[in-house]
């Protein structure tokens, strides 16, 4: 998500991730438990509010009363008393949020302002939503922080491979802290049981979004090189492939190349053994997935794949638009018969971006040790003082 951004909800030119699964299992009857009160005749001398107020705080009054007793008699102490009296402020809480913001609800299933999740978090505002989740901009309502949380979409809640994906992204991230990796806080579970990615919020705008205005030059490419080829090093030193890297999941905290991070580890996978994870045909975007991830090469899926989406992702950023690369899995694979055309990059960085790009994973760029040294190759050469006089004229004659 995965964080993320406060970036236009609506993005026509941005590719979605595409995540194929297997068909998923019926839905499970959930069980619901209501408690109701029965009220008691309202003093005549009285208005109607003043009389429902004084019959709710009776109610209340008996229900604390048996929350209490019940407790003692189960062996509770006075802390796990407060405890359940806390839940049961988080159920009105949610409750009132969802009567006072009933109006602004009705946009694609998102939650209204005002919400409490977790019972400690208060939604402020959505800031967006994709195939599968939506991100909302949340502040704790006690240390008055604020964060993105992370949720799966309300019509995949009870699909349990999406599900099963979801906490594995929580668990994935939160085995890697790198500056250029979106932080991952918490995997927190609410009262109802929805499951939320508490998230670093990351005020700027996506690699996406900034391409647009204006292609990268060699400098801020060399920027971009630095600083995600930092996260991808330390997210495959974890044993993590992302599988997802593109524009979109960069984004740029106050619009600086320099402090860019990586978000949206909803199809990243763990390199474990044969078997494990979720079983998925393709995740990832057609544009920018490597030849192995559309079934060329055996299909094996390695930290290599990351390095090709960066590199289709470095020629986006330097023509200003993605390569035209396929939407669909036989276009995809046709494209990638052979390097595209690298016309719009620097000319410095063609030969590295080649490499990365190189179309059998076993010939191509494996190392972003060896990606950071031939970037830094590249600036120190763009640095180098201009030659004068005698040595000036020997380099001349060299390369005469």
């Amino acid at each position: 998500m995965e964080l993320e951004n406060e970036a236009q909800l609506e993005k026509p030119d941005d590719e979605l991730t595409r995540l194929d699964l297997a068909p998923a299992p019926p839905e499970e009857e959930t069980t619901a438990l209501v408690l109701a009160a029965e009220d008691g005749p309202a003093p005549t001398e009285q208005s109607p509010y003043d009389a429902a107020q004084e019959q709710l705080e009776r109610h209340l009054a008996t229900f604390i009363s048996k929350v209490t007793g019940e407790a003692h008699r189960l062996g509770l102490g006075r802390t796990n008393v407060a405890e359940l009296l806390v839940t049961a402020r988080g159920v009105l809480d949610r409750y009132i949020a969802s009567e006072a913001g009933a109006d602004e609800a009705g946009q694609g299933g998102t939650l209204p302002p005002g919400r409490i999740l977790a019972n400690s978090f208060i939604v402020r505002k959505l800031l967006a939503t994709g195939g599968m989740g939506e991100i909302y901009r949340v502040r704790h309502r006690d240390l008055k922080t604020d964060h993105a949380m992370k949720l799966l979409r309300q019509e995949y809640r009870n699909d349990d491979k999406l599900a099963q994906l979801f906490e594995e992204e929580a668990r994935l991230l939160l085995r890697v802290r790198h500056d250029a990796i979106v932080g991952c806080q918490a995997l927190l579970r609410d009262t109802d049981g929805r499951q939320m990615i508490l998230l670093e919020l990351i005020e700027g705008p996506s690699l996406s979004q900034r391409m647009r205005r204006s292609p990268l030059g060699l400098g801020d490419l060399i920027r971009l090189i630095e600083r995600i080829g930092g996260g991808l090093k330390a997210l495959h030193a974890a044993g993590i492939v992302h599988q997802d890297l593109a524009p979109d999941n960069i984004l740029l905290p106050d619009d600086d190349l320099a402090q860019a991070k990586i978000i949206d580890f909803g199809v990243a996978r763990s390199l474990g053994p044969p078997g494990t994870g979720v079983s998925i045909d393709f995740a990832g975007k057609y544009s920018f997935a490597a030849p192995e991830q559309v079934g060329l090469y055996g299909g094996k899926v390695g930290p290599v794949a990351d390095i090709y989406a960066f590199g289709l992702t470095l020629m986006a950023a330097a023509r200003g638009e993605r390569l035209p690369m396929g939407q669909t899995a036989e276009e995809a694979a046709a494209a990638r018969q052979r390097v595209p055309a690298l016309d719009a990059a620097p000319e410095r960085l063609r030969p590295l971006i080649a490499r990365m790009l190189e179309p059998d994973p076993r010939r191509r760029l494996a190392g972003l040790d060896q990606l950071l040294a031939e970037a830094r190759a590249i600036t120190a050469l763009g640095h180098r003082p201009e030659p004068r006089g005698l040595a000036k004229w020997v380099g001349w004659l060299r390369r005469r």
